[in-house]
């Protein structure tokens, strides 16, 4: 399980993104991101709408065509399911505050319910 280090969310008219920052060791970080882009999404093939997931040095053939389709939260790990993709992640490093703005920038990426966001 990767440990987040830090994480920033972006919220404008043309994306919405989440990025974490997760600790690799040595003092490097590797990036996992959620992007969605809205001001392009409705010229997309259905299949390509939604928010992607990628995490930098992850070979997938078509990461454009890997969505988000569940989040879980339990306590400070976040499990992330994408089509081709699985991401559990600690939070522990994080503050409450920056949890609560994850949790929220999560309903405004799934505003048209593309994926489930679970509490448990």
């Amino acid at each position: 399980m990767d440990i987040v280090s830090f994480m920033d969310v972006e919220e404008t008219e043309n994306d919405l993104i989440i990025s974490f920052a997760l600790d690799i060791g040595e003092g490097y970080i590797k990036t996992l991101l959620l992007h969605r882009t809205l001001f392009c999404e409705f010229i997309m093939p259905e299949e390509e709408r939604g928010t992607k997931v990628s995490l930098e040095d992850l070979d997938i053939a078509e990461e454009h065509m890997n969505t988000l389709e569940c989040v879980t939260f339990h306590e400070k790990i976040i499990k992330i399911k994408a089509r081709f993709s699985s991401h559990e992640i600690n939070l522990r490093k994080l503050q409450l505050e920056e949890i609560d703005q994850i949790k929220e920038s999560l309903t405004h990426h799934n505003y048209d319910e593309r994926f489930e966001i679970k509490f448990t």
